[in-house]
């Protein structure tokens, strides 16, 4: 590996929009879980500085009707199983799937709605503002101490998700960025030899 080469290359495998796969793979996993994110979401903002992050905006229910098929969805019932076929090895996506599928369980039937604070430039996710109340009836049938403990742990498991986000963000673009991915880039694009013929 020619390391001036790989330097002079180095971005050559972050166009503006290289997040896009991993956005794709978000929204299944959403989709599994049970949200379903704002159309111009997620937001995120990498790598290098204090206040990095992502977060995004949305909503989860325990629960959807399919109006055109006339089918209920129960994903705090299917979340945990599918979410682990569709990423076996992903242990931070199963203990968030199941805990999701606990806390709907327990306070059935949950809707969160999950939004953005404040007029910062932050988008990590401690800006994240989660509102939980039941999808069926009044919130105000939850004593306050049970609302609480519920919008708290629902507001934990939409960071933790955004957190995930985050960290798979940086792992892709550690990858494309690093030597080895940028040297097969330079090799399959043939820029050694244009390098040969400059000097």
């Amino acid at each position: 590996m020619n390391k001036d080469l790989i330097e002079r290359h180095r971005y050559i495998n972050v166009p503006d929009d290289w997040w896009d796969s991993v956005y794709a793979d978000f929204e299944n996993i959403c989709k599994i879980i049970g949200v379903v994110v704002d159309g111009d979401e997620p937001s995120f903002t990498g790598f290098a500085s204090q206040g990095d992050g992502a977060s995004f905006t949305g909503t989860y229910r325990a629960y959807a009707f399919d109006l055109r098929a006339g089918e209920q969805h129960n994903f705090y019932e299917l979340a945990p199983a599918e979410i682990r076929k569709h990423a076996p090895e992903d242990e931070e996506l199963h203990r968030i799937a199941d805990e999701l599928c606990m806390l709907s369980r327990i306070y059935f039937p949950l809707h969160i709605s999950i939004s953005r604070f404040g007029r910062s430039n932050y988008v990590h996710e401690q800006t994240m503002d989660c509102y939980v109340e039941p999808m069926q009836g009044d919130p105000d049938d939850w004593a306050e101490e049970v609302h609480t403990h519920v919008q708290g742990e629902g507001t934990m498991l939409m960071r933790d998700l955004a957190r995930w986000l985050y960290r798979t963000l940086e792992d892709e673009y550690d990858y494309l960025t690093s030597d080895e991915a940028v040297w097969d880039t330079i090799e399959a694009n043939e820029l050694c030899e244009a390098h040969n013929e400059e000097e």
